[in-house]
């Protein structure tokens, strides 16, 4: 497989993406265009400087004018893109909680997540639409989690974070349908990182079995991995950090 050379990354100030932003370095990227609400306050923006291979980029996806005035910059500084990968997500955020129950439910919360986890990453895409649809291997990827699955919950509960993440499953999987009428070369997927040693893992990881916590870093490693494997018939697919398809 030929390196992609200039990579997207959103959310590269902290956690998975910042571990993203550093394994593509290693993979050979010769341009990088990283995103983070407030760059120059994040680690990514610290550890790796702009430089003629860096840019970035504010973007916060509460913000739908900045999301489609980002994409529009980052295009104007590449019209050429090879790979987009999208790592947003909340589950909790400040008084916002995982609902338990029906009744913990609360319409400006949900709505919080479905911004974030759902509406922001399929907007952030239509943003780059222009470099995504002219004929070339791209790839695009969007984290999700294993929860978003409406075919294996069975547990309950987590009720807007198991939603938003079904709702990106779709737009994803939407979006790759329509990208193939026009780049059938393009793969869009959702992943499942597993668990990971970052801020929306940090009040759970006592109930996480020993061996099954992953840095950013390796989760990054893996992920990258299932992304250089897939090929276009994989397209529209919800993958797992080992390369296995979960079920819709």
């Amino acid at each position: 497989m030929e390196l992609p050379m200039h990579i997207v990354i959103q959310g590269a100030g902290r956690g998975i993406g910042l571990a993203f932003a550093h394994h593509a370095l290693r993979a050979g990227a010769t341009k990088l265009y990283l995103t983070a609400r407030n760059p120059r306050d994040s680690e990514g923006f610290r550890q790796l400087q702009p430089s003629e291979h860096i840019q970035w980029f504010n973007l916060d996806f509460l913000n739908s004018d900045q999301i489609a005035n980002t994409g529009e910059a980052i295009l104007a500084a590449s019209p050429h893109i090879d790979r987009v990968i999208v790592t947003a997500g909340v589950l909790h955020d400040g008084e916002i909680q995982p609902e338990k129950r029906v009744g913990a439910l609360e319409a400006a919360a949900m709505m919080h997540l479905y911004q974030v986890n759902a509406m922001g990453p399929v907007l952030f895409l239509k943003s780059l639409w222009p470099a995504l649809r002219r004929a070339h291997p791209v790839t695009a990827a969007s984290l999700s989690a294993r929860v978003g699955s409406i075919s294996d919950n069975r547990l309950g509960g987590w009720y807007s974070y198991r939603a938003s993440k079904a709702a990106l499953n779709q737009y994803m999987r939407t979006l790759s349908i329509e990208l193939a009428r026009y780049n059938d070369q393009a793969k869009i997927v959702t992943l499942h990182p597993g668990t990971v040693e970052t801020d929306l893992s940090q009040p759970y990881r006592s109930q996480v079995a020993k061996g099954q916590l992953k840095s950013a870093a390796e989760s990054a490693d893996q992920l990258w991995a299932v992304l250089d494997r897939l090929s276009a018939g994989d397209s529209g697919g919800f993958f797992a950090y080992d390369g296995k398809p979960i079920d819709f």
